[in-house]
């Protein structure tokens, strides 16, 4: 579901003192972002942040809005508000407006036969819900389609939601990070990687019609997947498919198997430099072990997080020269010149 203020002005420019280049501030704000769970949204409001916006989510029987955290008559955080008869209130004097962000009440006010001012309107954003997501766009004209998830957005497929993180690491270092193969042995030993380093297969990346997309064999180490088979290792075959700008399906198939895990990533740009991540993994059980991969998750994501929220600089360099590259890069050095050469990112005048 989509909502929108007709007469609301949506920023187009950076906040002042954005983290992000002007450039970029631009060209990410014409894609669909998430900033909350769905479930997350319920009976009161949700304060987000994306590209340095300060966001708040509220949930109506016209569903869920989005909207600047800034209530137009003194600038107070609607997200410390609450929720009353259907309208989201503002804390400070208790101006209400409903899920187009009309005000529809101000209680000061002497008589209800005054007017109330037009300026008195929330600065509302679009926003859908897909996958259990609230995802919104703060342009009002989107350049991306959201994702298309297999398994994900299937009905008959019950979805399992990992504890949103937040790391003090930049959007696209995590997306690099989340589609490298090449560190599983040496960061995840504990969880899924193999103790014995085999090379990465040479691997073609293919571009899809709204991103990046490949394919490769692993040997991971121990048996993590319910589908009775018994052994030690597990021959796999991972399929990731990215759509830009920082959301990736990962296709897990054991090859001895009919078993397929569908494990999505997706994150908020939140700064420059911090990023939210919400994921969501279902499996063809149906009905996947929720109290096994919740902690399985959370511990790969441990075991990633201070190595990439170490990672100098903490922008990833779209510039190819500046950082050297090995075989196994062949995904990342597609995706940082598809960042830059497709979307101008990192492009600065």
């Amino acid at each position: 579901m989509f909502i929108s203020a007709e007469k609301s002005e949506v920023p187009l420019l950076p906040p002042e003192g954005s983290t992000f280049d002007s450039c970029d501030w631009s060209v990410l704000s014409k894609f669909w972002h998430p900033v909350a769970f769905s479930a997350d949204v319920q009976k009161e409001p949700v304060s987000a942040c994306l590209l340095d916006i300060d966001l708040v989510v509220y949930r109506t029987v016209s569903g869920i809005s989005v909207a600047l955290d800034q209530c137009p008559h003194r600038g107070t955080r609607l997200s410390n508000g609450k929720l009353l008869s259907d309208e989201l209130v503002c804390p400070m004097h208790g101006l209400r407006f409903d899920g187009q962000g009309s005000c529809t009440m101000v209680p000061s006010n002497p008589s209800n036969e005054l007017s109330i001012s037009p300026q008195l309107r929330l600065i509302t954003f679009m926003v859908e819900e897909r996958y259990g997501i609230v995802w919104t766009n703060l342009s009002g004209e989107p350049l991306w389609p959201l994702p298309e998830w297999e398994g994900i957005k299937n009905e008959s497929l019950k979805n399992v939601y990992i504890p949103s993180d937040t790391w003090n690491a930049s959007a696209p270092r995590h997306v690099e990070n989340f589609n490298d193969i090449a560190h599983f042995p040496w960061v995840h030993s504990q969880t899924f990687g193999a103790e014995n380093v085999e090379p990465v297969p040479l691997y073609d990346v293919d571009e899809t019609e709204f991103g990046l997309r490949f394919e490769i064999p692993y040997l991971e180490g121990g048996n993590r997947f319910p589908d009775e088979v018994e052994s030690e290792d597990r021959q796999v075959t991972y399929r990731y498919e990215l759509t830009f700008p920082f959301s990736t399906l990962l296709i897990i198939s054991p090859d001895d198997s009919d078993y397929v895990q569908y494990f999505a990533d997706t994150v908020c740009p939140v700064s420059a430099c911090e990023t939210k991540i919400f994921q969501v993994v279902t499996d063809t059980t149906g009905s996947p072990d929720e109290e096994f991969l919740v902690p399985e998750s959370v511990a790969i994501n441990n075991e990633d997080k201070d190595l990439v929220e170490g990672q100098r600089p903490r922008g990833l360099p779209l510039n190819l020269q500046l950082e050297g590259n090995i075989p196994a890069d062949r995904m990342s050095i597609k995706y940082r010149r598809a960042l830059s050469e497709k979307f101008k990112l990192g492009c600065h005048p």
